[in-house]
């Protein structure tokens, strides 16, 4: 009997443990800056080699608090990424202007990271295409 009453406890305590681990999760609401892109994938289609193809690339901050880029870096030296430093406000946008050189024949698929104060705070833009 006294090993079905310790078996009873041990089995009441482990269910409260995981209702209060289930009670204390924190749900985080997003109240400030947050970054939407027009779209994250640009394709250049076919390209030949020493072609240069320029895009620029608009996002929106629609967070409640002003979004500030703090790094846009290239997967490679033959993309080069420019944008603005100045924060942009709540419901406004702002632009990366992305200028790609086509070096070796090939499928293209390059990166371009995107590192901010927003809520997520790094988002990866994709460059795809072919060089013949």
């Amino acid at each position: 009997m006294k090993k079905l009453m310790v078996l009873v406890c041990l089995l009441c305590m482990g269910v409260g443990v995981g209702l209060q681990a289930q009670t204390t999760k924190t749900t985080y609401t997003g109240t400030g800056a947050e970054i939407e892109f027009e779209k994250k994938t640009v394709d250049f289609g076919n390209l030949k080699v020493g072609d240069v193809k320029v895009v620029t690339i608009t996002y929106k901050n629609i967070g409640k608090k002003p979004l500030i880029l703090d790094d846009v870096i290239s997967s490679c030296d033959c993309t080069e990424v420019e944008w603005s430093k100045a924060p942009v406000m709540p419901g406004k946008t702002g632009t990366i202007k992305a200028t790609y050189t086509a070096k070796n024949v090939g499928l293209i698929s390059k990166r371009i990271t995107v590192l901010s104060n927003a809520n997520t705070d790094r988002v990866i833009l994709q460059l795809k295409g072919e060089v013949k």
